[in-house]
């Protein structure tokens, strides 16, 4: 009997103390008995702690060193989160989370995992999101994620996963999911409508940075309540009006680092309810006037990093009356604003063009009604009078915040700006009509070419033709007491002949005379200025018809 005693006084020093043990928190490990939370992030662990309070719900043990998930993590069995990203996870055993029935969040995310499979998440049947982004995975089989009946976000991204490597019912037995993120992959098309089907309930799809060859018309239709589509640099020439076929409820769009030549403009027309565009880091040179042409619900315009981009026209925007926030930065081509460009823009209220090759801003380019941040930094501005009065409209505007560009040179005051304007006003009130008179005059003498140019051609014909007639009198010079010698009518020079009959005759204008036809010499002298024949024998004539003006 003393012996039990005896006992019992050792287990109850002993039992206290191995108590605290197993409750024992790491070194460089935060431990929240309270929120029963634990953060182990950089704590230089290789294997996961045993030690700690079974009933915690949050674990978190980012960038350390462990390799495997071994047995100890079935202690944690009331874990919602559970964060292992970060570490050096190879491969991660059948069933290996059967015990943590009340898990929402798995991050798997940035570890070396090359396989997962049906019986890999096994047990896991209140998860809601799961992260496995940054691995080294190439295949999806089908029904690998049949386990996670409740799954609402998978996070697949900067994996290698090729087209071929998709199974068709890969997605199968996740109907709920919301979310899913396939970017930066191996993909070189758009999953089929078979592979997409089972989640025909996506809100939002993230497949850019893969290698697409192209995107089918309809390739999205079967996710009739998609809301974000993001396709950034996927290498994309173009896109067509059917590529958005199915999906007119989209709201936010990603078009970022493709190789688009012009604006999409007839493709985004038919997204009439999007809120949202990303165009940035394409190869088109301009934004033409109504670029954006349907989208009349469009909030924000973010377009970054373009090349080759050089102009904006004024009426880029003018059917986006909605825009809330413009971000046009980082595009160092970009040198010309036209006038007003934003000042239609009457809800706007954030402006950003930033780190551009802009020469030239003044306050009239902007809509001022609703207007609360600006940002016109780090642009090689001209400081010139515009820019002087934008910055003190900048500076006087009511809850309005800015950032511009500092002048190193002098910047002109209010005065001198005040009549350097008002001189280039009345230059401009000079030459605008002596333009417009010289339009006038310009368009006067297109409207009336034709009668200009018969007017010159007859004056430059009777001038030759009097020049001639003037040049032969000169020549023959009658003799006194002599009767004038013309030449035969049959000699008679080519050119008084076009001159006096250069107007086409009708048949009414001849007499011709069929009969006594002279057959006589070719030439024949003449007296009194006719033909001797004529003289002897009046009623003939030559066959040729002769005009009455001849007779």
């Amino acid at each position: 009997m003393a012996l039990i005693v005896s006992w019992i006084f050792i287990l109850g020093l002993v039992v206290p103390d191995l108590s605290s043990s197993l409750l024992h928190c790491p070194h460089r490990c935060h431990c929240d008995d309270d929120k029963l939370d634990v953060n182990c992030e950089e704590g230089h662990l290789d294997v996961l702690p045993i030690a700690l309070n079974p009933s915690i719900q949050r674990l978190v043990i980012k960038n350390n060193k462990i390799r495997i998930i071994d047995s100890s993590i079935q202690f944690y069995s009331e874990l919602t989160l559970l964060d292992l990203s970060f570490n050096y996870l190879f491969n991660i055993p059948d069933r290996t989370f059967g015990h943590q029935r009340k898990l929402q969040q798995l991050h798997l995310n940035h570890n070396k995992i090359s396989t997962i499979s049906n019986r890999t998440f096994v047990g896991l049947g209140e998860l809601l999101v799961l992260n496995l982004r940054g691995n080294l995975i190439d295949q999806i089989d089908a029904l690998t994620f049949t386990p996670l009946a409740k799954l609402e976000e998978l996070n697949l991204g900067q994996n290698r996963i090729a087209s071929v490597g998709l199974s068709v019912g890969a997605f199968v037995g996740i109907g709920d999911l919301k979310i899913l993120l396939m970017d930066d992959n191996l993909l070189s098309v758009i999953p089929s409508e078979d592979t997409l089907r089972p989640v025909d309930k996506l809100a939002e799809l993230y497949i850019g940075t893969n290698p697409l060859a192209g995107v089918d018309d309809g390739a999205f239709r079967v996710l009739s309540e998609l809301t974000l589509l993001d396709l950034r640099g996927s290498l994309l020439p173009n896109v067509t009006a059917g590529t958005f076929g199915g999906i007119e409820n989209l709201k936010s769009l990603n078009l970022a680092d493709n190789r688009f030549q012009r604006v999409p403009t007839g493709a985004l027309g038919v997204l009439r309810r999007l809120e949202e565009l990303a165009i940035g880091q394409n190869h088109f040179e301009t934004l033409p006037a109504h670029s954006f042409r349907g989208l009349s619900n469009l909030k924000h315009f973010e377009l970054k990093g373009s090349l080759y981009l050089r102009r904006i026209e004024r009426a880029a925007f003018q059917t986006n009356t909605n825009l809330e926030a413009v971000v046009i930065e980082s595009n160092k081509a970009l040198t010309e604003l036209e006038e007003e460009t934003f000042a239609g823009l009457l809800y706007l209220k954030h402006l950003s063009l930033r780190n551009n090759g802009l020469e030239r801003l003044d306050e009239g380019m902007f809509s001022w009604n609703s207007l609360r941040t600006v940002d016109i930094s780090d642009n090689p501005i001209n400081c010139d009078c515009y820019y002087s009065k934008l910055l003190l409209r900048l500076q006087t505007a009511a809850r309005v915040s800015y950032n511009a560009t500092g002048c190193p040179q002098h910047l002109p005051d209010q005065w001198e700006c005040e009549y350097i304007l008002e001189k280039n006003k009345n230059l401009i009130s000079v030459v605008v009509p002596l333009v417009a008179i010289v339009t006038a005059i310009a368009l006067a003498f297109y409207r009336f070419r034709g009668l200009l140019r018969e007017y010159v051609k007859n004056g430059c014909k009777s001038k030759a033709a009097a020049a001639a007639a003037a040049a032969a009198t000169s020549s023959v010079t009658p003799s006194v007491g002599l009767p004038t010698v013309l030449p035969p009518i049959g000699h008679r020079s080519e050119l008084s002949t076009v001159g006096d009959y250069e107007k086409p005759l009708t048949d009414d204008d001849y007499f011709i005379r069929s009969n006594n036809l002279y057959h006589g010499p070719a030439t024949q002298p003449i007296l009194n200025g006719y033909p001797l024949y004529l003289q002897q024998n009046p009623n003939v004539y030559y066959n040729k018809p002769l005009p009455m003006t001849e007779l």
